[in-house]
C-alpha cells in the first residue's frame, strides 16, 4: 500500500536505468522540491507571525507582509506539487526535453522561496542538458531557427500528348502508260513519289502542291 505522501512527493532513489548525468539531475530536483515544501512552512510560519502580531500591535506593513506571506507559501506547496508532476516525473519516464524545458519555469518560481529551490533546478537543468548533449547521434547538428529555407511546391502542367503521324502512304505500281509519239511532261511527286502531269498545280495523290 503506498503512502499518501508518495502522491505529492517523488522518491529520492533514481531507477537504475537512468544514465549518470540524467540521475544526478534528478536528485538535484528532488532536493528543489523539498526546498519547495520546506519553504511553503516558513512562509506560513511568517505569515502567522505577522498576522499576530498586526492583531496585538496594529501595522499596517505587517497585515501587508502576513498576506504576501501566506501568499508565498501557496506558490511554494504548489511548485513543489507540480515539479514533480513535470520535472521529476517526466525523468522516471524518460521524457528527458520536456523534463530540461520545464525546469525552466520552475527555476523562475523558486524566487518566491528563497532562490534556494532555483539554486538545485539550475544544476538539474545543466545536467539534462549535458545528458541530451552525449544521446545525440554522432554528427548530428540540428538546424538553427530561421535557417532552412522552405521551398514551395511549383505546378508544371503535364506534358501534351504527342500527335500520331501516319506512315506514309506507300505508292502502288503504276500502269503501264501507252507510248505516244507525244508523251505529256509528268512531274514526281516528292511526298508520294506519284508522277502526275506536268501542267498539274498539285498531287493528285496525297494533295502536295507541286
Amino acid at each position: 500500500m503506498s503512502s499518501p505522501i508518495g502522491s505529492f512527493i517523488a522518491p529520492s532513489g533514481a531507477p537504475p536505468w537512468l544514465p549518470r548525468e540524467v540521475a544526478e539531475g534528478r536528485r538535484f530536483a528532488w532536493w528543489a522540491q523539498i526546498m519547495f515544501f520546506l519553504m511553503a512552512v516558513l512562509w506560513f510560519i511568517v505569515a502567522v507571525v505577522l498576522i499576530t502580531l498586526y492583531v496585538a500591535d496594529g501595522g499596517a506593513w505587517r497585515l501587508a507582509m502576513g498576506m504576501f506571506g501566506f501568499f508565498g507559501m501557496l506558490i511554494c506547496f504548489l511548485a513543489g506539487l507540480f515539479l514533480k508532476k513535470t520535472v521529476l516525473d517526466a525523468i522516471d519516464q524518460g521524457r528527458f526535453h520536456d523534463a530540461k524545458n520545464d525546469t525552466l519555469i520552475w527555476i523562475i518560481i523558486g524566487l518566491f522561496a528563497f532562490v534556494l529551490p532555483s539554486l538545485f533546478l539550475i544544476l538539474t537543468y545543466a545536467k539534462l542538458g549535458d545528458a541530451i548533449v552525449a544521446q545525440a547521434p554522432v554528427g548530428y547538428a540540428p538546424y538553427a531557427p530561421g535557417s532552412v529555407a522552405v521551398q514551395q511546391p511549383t505546378y508544371a502542367p503535364p506534358p501534351a500528348a504527342p500527335v500520331p503521324v501516319p506512315p506514309p502512304v506507300q505508292p502502288g505500281p503504276q500502269p503501264a502508260q501507252a507510248y505516244h509519239a507525244h508523251q505529256t511532261p509528268m512531274h514526281r511527286c516528292k511526298n508520294c513519289n506519284v508522277q502526275f502531269p506536268d501542267f498539274m498545280h498539285s498531287c493528285p495523290n496525297c494533295g502536295a502542291p507541286k
